[in-house]
């Protein structure tokens, strides 16, 4: 695929309304939380320079790691959650089901990562 087949994918997609208002609505909720979050757990971290981030119920704490970890721990879920949503303007075109569907999971991992968010702050309180 040329780049300009590319741009003109992600044309075709971005006139689709639901596509582009889920897409928009899915990276500002997106960044908001794991900025929210970022700023949350480093307050918490900064007396011990360390984060919780894996806290099962049944075993206990089982990962604390230092507070430099935190980036690569909110950044590659949100790298992840991005390229979905660029793949899905990508497939838009060529197979429409295939757009919405990539535009739908975007949105269902946002929702699981929001609430691991929400989480990982409580565990660290």
């Amino acid at each position: 695929m040329t780049l300009e087949e590319l741009r003109f994918n992600t044309r075709f997609a971005w006139e689709n309304a639901f596509v582009k208002w889920v897409s928009f609505v899915l990276a500002v909720v997106l960044v908001t939380a794991s900025c929210f979050a970022a700023v949350r757990l480093t307050q918490l971290g900064l007396s011990s320079g360390y984060v919780v981030t894996h806290y099962t119920v049944y075993l206990g704490i089982d990962q604390i790691m230092p507070l430099p970890w935190l980036i690569a721990l909110i950044g590659v879920p949100i790298l992840l959650i991005f390229a979905t949503i660029v793949c899905g303007f990508l497939f838009f075109r060529q197979d429409g089901l295939a757009g919405y569907a990539l535009v739908a999971l975007a949105a269902f991992s946002t929702v699981i990562w929001i609430l691991q968010l929400y989480h990982l702050i409580k565990i660290n309180s």
